[in-house]
């Protein structure tokens, strides 16, 4: 029963009934597959999001973030956001997690009708980093377009890649061009 009454708020927060909205986007290649998404928290700018990305050489990466998104200028187009990912990944044999810090950005100006771009940034130092990983660094970058108002079409390129402890050179995790879907609801 203590359980229960501790799981709670965490489960009331997380409920479906207390988001606004969010995405699902969908991101492949010939070796990678990607799927994330994305929740609103209703009446706040607190987004949280989940992913997952599998590369058929043995390599997958989860992720679990938290960010704030600027919702004053609600028309403008640009939308910002910062906060921080769980990242975990599998890498044949070596696996590892980090929590980093970091945000992303989206122009998509009413003059390029429906053309837009997007890009995230996130790092973990060795003091964030766990097990033998000593940092981790998410790039990504996207050239988008909108094909309907809930739905848009991307091409883009991510880098995840680790240090650990016992490697000497760096675990690339991804690095890989793709094409994506992202659908708004």
């Amino acid at each position: 029963m203590k359980l229960l009454r501790a799981l709670a708020p965490a489960l009331v927060l997380l409920s479906s009934s207390v988001f606004a909205g969010g995405s699902l986007d969908l991101s492949i290649n010939n070796d990678t597959a990607g799927l994330e998404y994305d929740a609103t928290k209703m009446g706040s700018p607190l987004h949280i999001s989940a992913g997952f990305v599998h590369h058929e050489d043995d390599r997958d990466l989860l992720s679990l973030g938290l960010s704030t998104v600027d919702v004053k200028t609600k028309n403008s187009p640009l939308k910002i956001g910062v906060g921080g990912k769980l990242l975990t990944y599998f890498a044949g044999d070596e696996e590892g997690a980090a929590l980093a810090i970091g945000g992303f950005a989206r122009y998509m100006p009413a003059e390029l009708n429906g053309l837009g771009f997007s890009g995230h940034a996130y790092y973990s130092p060795s003091v964030l980093s766990f097990d033998t990983t000593e940092n981790i660094i998410d790039l990504g970058a996207r050239v988008e377009y909108k094909l309907l108002p809930t739905a848009m079409v991307y091409l883009g390129y991510r880098f995840v890649e680790a240090s650990e402890e016992n490697l000497v050179k760096d675990l690339e995790i991804i690095k890989a061009g793709h094409f994506g879907l992202r659908i708004n609801f």
